[in-house]
């Protein structure tokens, strides 16, 4: 995946970077024309100073090393013939040079700048050194491309700044995008939204108008076509209650129980669609409250005991914490029950539920597990899609109980994951509850029925 703000950076430090590069170059070649300009005319205005006829050589200042290394103009005069009348720096044996104006020597291992004055009755020239010459310009080329090269970084960090300012609006955005789900559904904020994108986030916050529509009406369409099925469901159920009251052949009576059961998985269905739509309806804010989990789980059973009951079928509720968790109970109650029914449906008859309280790693954990068949590995991805059911199974249902468990465990933040036993057949759903619950550890309490 490209980062935007790699990508800027990439195009634009080269920009800057060969910016630099010419500035310093430019400024290099401008210092060096404009000293040499200036020490060439100091040299000229030395030479011609000594020009004037006097009725002898003058007398020179004479000078050192350092003198001439630091940059100290030499004088050489000479007379008519072309001899060395006097020289500030004797050491040195420039030549006299046949014409005016200026020439570099080299003289040994060193260059020279030579500017030389024909007068009647003596030669002057002014001698410097070129290396001396060489230093007065990288000197001052540095220290006026230093302030270019110390801007090359920071101009690289506004850069990033002004970017990560730039992005940082458009990561809100794709937090706030992120944080969207089906019951949810709100429109983008515009606050700070670059103009460069806006039109982009405007068609979305309608495509998200629309999507929320949607579901609205997906959830009424639901909720309406359950309540309006109830009535002559009801209708049914109260006539198959009289049709069985009246006199009836054994293979009428036999046809009768199908319908009846018939009846029953429908309005199951019924049910749960309707449980379904009113999970997916937008949740109060304030629907959490605390939930203490042992008492929740024992009042769960004992609602259910009477199907455990019917299949004599041992449960058994193992208790190692006093847990309280914050939740909304009616979900809560949605997640295990269905949990919990579906343990009891598929387990075969004389089978065994355990249902196990405790904690692990800090967090509350409720276990449930069967000795039933278990689920297939390559379908336990998709045992929490809506009316998904494993073919071959003799058991009835809607599949949709575990559609509404994994989706009462999502509102909750609430961790749900299924695994087939490792020691043998059977199923186990494992309910991880969130950081923060409240956890007090107590003596194991086990107890069955």
């Amino acid at each position: 995946m490209t980062s935007l703000r790699k990508h800027l950076l990439m195009w634009l430090l080269p920009v800057f970077l060969v910016a630099a590069v010419v500035a310093t170059v430019w400024t290099y070649y401008m210092f060096g024309s404009m000293v040499s300009m200036f020490m060439d005319s100091q040299m000229n205005v030395l030479a011609d100073s000594h020009t004037a006829d006097t009725s002898g050589p003058p007398t020179l200042r004479p000078l050192t090393d350092h003198n001439v290394e630091k940059g100290a103009l030499i004088v050489q005069i000479w007379d008519e013939q072309g001899s060395l009348l006097t020289s500030s720096y004797p050491t040195l044996n420039v030549p006299l040079q046949a014409a005016d104006g200026f020439n570099d020597l080299r003289i040994g291992s060193q260059r020279w700048r030579v500017c030389t004055v024909h007068a009647s009755g003596r030669t002057v020239q002014s001698v410097q050194n070129l290396e001396f010459r060489a230093m007065v310009i990288n000197k001052q080329a540095l220290q006026a491309g230093l302030p270019i090269a110390l801007l090359m970084p920071i101009s690289a960090w506004i850069l990033w700044f002004g970017a990560c300012r730039a992005m940082g609006r458009i990561e809100t955005l794709a937090r706030a995008a992120a944080a969207q789900d089906e019951n949810t559904i709100s429109e983008l904020p515009m606050k700070g939204v670059p103009s460069e994108i806006s039109p982009f986030v405007i068609a979305v916050n309608r495509l998200l108008t629309r999507l929320r529509d949607a579901f609205a009406s997906q959830r009424r369409f639901v909720q309406d076509a359950a309540h309006e099925l109830r009535t002559p469901i009801t209708a049914m159920t109260l006539q198959l209650e009289n049709l069985k009251a009246c006199p009836m052949d054994a293979e009428t009576a036999a046809q009768v129980s199908q319908f009846e059961a018939g009846l029953k998985r429908t309005k199951r269905l019924i049910e749960q669609l309707l449980r379904l739509a009113r999970q997916e309806a937008p949740q109060k804010a304030d629907a959490a409250s605390s939930v203490d989990l042992a008492a929740f789980l024992r009042e769960l059973i004992s609602d259910l005991m009477p199907c455990a009951d019917h299949r004599d079928i041992d449960v058994g509720l193992s208790v190692d914490i006093h847990a309280t968790v914050r939740a909304n109970p009616h979900e809560l109650r949605s997640l295990l029950h269905n949990l919990l029914e579906n343990a009891l449906r598929y387990t075969p008859e004389h089978g065994v539920v355990d249902v196990r309280l405790f904690a692990d790693g800090g967090k509350v954990v409720v276990e449930i597990v069967d000795s039933g068949p278990g689920i297939p590995p390559d379908l336990l991805p998709r045992v929490f899609d809506r009316f998904f059911r494993i073919e071959g199974s003799d058991t009835e249902g809607s599949g949709l109980g575990l559609a509404i468990a994994k989706h009462a465990a999502e509102r909750n933040r609430i961790d749900l994951h299924l695994d087939n036993r490792i020691e043998r057949s059977g199923l186990v759903a494992r309910v991880t509850f969130a950081d923060g619950a409240g956890v007090k550890t107590v003596a194991k309490l086990s107890s069955a029925a």
